[in-house]
């Protein structure tokens, strides 16, 4: 996306430019080390748990003891936790560590064992990895700690989710059914408290996103507004809404330090992530002529930094000398060919365009507005807006490609600074025009349209359009002398 904005500054020529888009969320390029933590109520959580008081859950009491026959453990299910993802991210592969706190209500259990798995939007990425083995006894005024340790090979999500399954197995030696009867003993896991914060600690994760939803210029304050919309794939619970930082800095200037004022913030109840407002006095910061890009910094609540870049070009232009911009229809050309012009409804074409800068050599940095007009009537309708760069002295080009699907005439207009930003010796030569003709389509072979596509301007070569048309040729003069090709070996063929 590109920007042009515009102020005055005293004795000088000051334009800044921007050429308003529509805007696209922006994905953070940082991957930090988060902790996940198992919620009450079966959430994952990157909130630190803050409770004295643990959540507790049951382990199933059938698979306290291994089997009567083949003595081989008995997994059972213990919970299930899942949070609903607000963002595209990825994990990086490693291995990570999962720790659950475990501690019986009655009795005790020996060699005591948990295992995970683990889906990211339905797709398993961690299979039955288990912990390791410890007894759990209710005298004991400790509860247990488990680690498991599992593997994630590199996974991008989407907006879904992530699930956390947990199983248990006792260790007692197994019994027969009806004489040992059923095993009394209870375990418990213990989680969402500070002191059995239970979950995968440092998972290294891309998760933050940041969309610049509004970049305005106000030019009475010498001053550009943005508004930033930042989402996590956590929810808002996960961004520290106290810490925000906009900075700004130049393609060929580099980072400068410049940075825009704090203006407000809000939660944004649509998105479950954080509106922030801000102001940018480029004047104040003495920015030189450059072109400018936002990047907003957010923090999470485990502290980690995340930097969104927008992808919009802000083009700011100070100079004390003299410059005018023109362009002519004969600096225009349709498929390589000026004047005008005829294509054929529903053909793309071609439209080339150069653009001529003149004034004083001291200038090094000339950014130039180009639009794209048809005219319909009265109303004016924008095909394409871009930028250019020209320093005095020299010429630049730009080419856009459209169809038009219906015949008739069209008027096209190619404005430079269409919003008249730029200060100009000379203001009239900014405009040219031409009619382009578009005729009905024409039912065409298959060699013509092969000789159209090169005469056109089309991507196919001469070579492999003359190779094509000898086959064509080929085909068509066998066709017609009846000659049929035998390609198969007599019985009797030597090599």
């Amino acid at each position: 996306m590109q920007m042009f904005l515009k102020s005055v500054l005293a004795l000088a020529f000051l334009g800044v430019f921007l050429l308003a888009q529509p805007s696209n969320a922006e994905n953070s390029d940082d991957f930090n080390e988060v902790a996940l933590f198992l919620g009450e109520g079966g959430n994952i959580t990157t909130t630190m748990p803050t409770s004295d008081d643990d959540t507790q859950t049951d382990c199933p009491q059938d698979s306290n003891r291994k089997s009567w026959i083949g003595d081989d453990r008995q997994w059972g299910d213990v919970a299930t936790w899942e949070v609903q993802l607000q963002t595209d991210g990825s994990i990086t592969p490693g291995t990570y560590i999962f720790k659950i706190w475990a501690n019986a209500t009655q009795g005790d259990v020996d060699d005591v064992q948990f295992r995970i798995s683990i889906d990211v939007n339905g797709d398993e990425v961690v299979n039955e990895a288990e912990s390791n083995v410890d007894g759990v006894d209710s005298e004991d005024d400790l509860a247990t700690e488990f680690e498991i340790e599992f593997e994630i090979s590199n996974n991008s999500f989407e907006l879904g989710s992530i699930q956390i399954d947990l199983e248990y197995s006792g260790g007692e030696d197994g019994e027969e059914p009806i004489i040992g009867g059923d095993s009394t003993d209870q375990i418990i896991v213990l989680y969402s408290s500070m002191a059995h914060p239970s979950g995968i600690e440092d998972l290294t994760i891309n998760h933050y996103v940041t969309n610049f939803a509004q970049i305005t210029v106000e030019e009475t304050y010498e001053r550009v507004f943005v508004k930033t919309e930042t989402l996590s794939a956590f929810g808002e619970s996960d961004i520290d809404s106290s810490v925000w930082t906009l900075g700004v800095y130049g393609e060929s200037s580099g980072n400068q330090g410049m940075l825009a004022d704090f203006n407000t913030k809000s939660i944004n109840n649509g998105s479950n992530g954080y509106d922030a407002t801000f102001y940018w006095y480029y004047n104040r910061d003495n920015a030189i002529s450059d072109t400018y890009h936002f990047y907003l910094e957010a923090t999470d609540i485990q502290g980690n930094t995340w930097q969104i870049t927008s992808d919009e070009d802000l083009y700011l232009v100070i100079h004390e000398f003299e410059v005018d911009d023109s362009i002519t229809a004969g600096n225009i050309q349709i498929n390589n060919q000026t004047g005008m012009a005829t294509v054929k409804a529903g053909n793309s074409f071609t439209i080339d365009i150069t653009v001529s800068a003149q004034g004083d050599s001291l200038i090094t940095y000339n950014p130039i507005p180009v639009t794209i007009i048809w005219v319909s009537g009265s109303t004016e309708i924008v095909l394409h807006d871009t930028v250019v760069f020209a320093n005095p002295g020299a010429t630049a080009t730009t080419s856009f490609r459209h169809t038009f699907d219906e015949k008739g005439e069209y008027l096209i207009k190619v404005v430079l600074d269409r919003g008249n930003l730029i200060q100009e010796s000379d203001e009239t030569n900014n405009v040219a025009e031409f009619v382009l003709v578009v005729s009905e389509p024409v039912k065409e072979d298959f060699i013509q349209s092969i000789i159209d596509g090169v005469t056109d301007g089309g991507a196919v070569t001469m070579f492999v359009a003359l190779a094509a048309v000898s086959i064509v040729l080929g085909a068509i003069f066998l066709k017609r002398s009846g000659v049929t090709t035998d390609l198969e070996w007599e019985e009797d063929d030597e090599f």
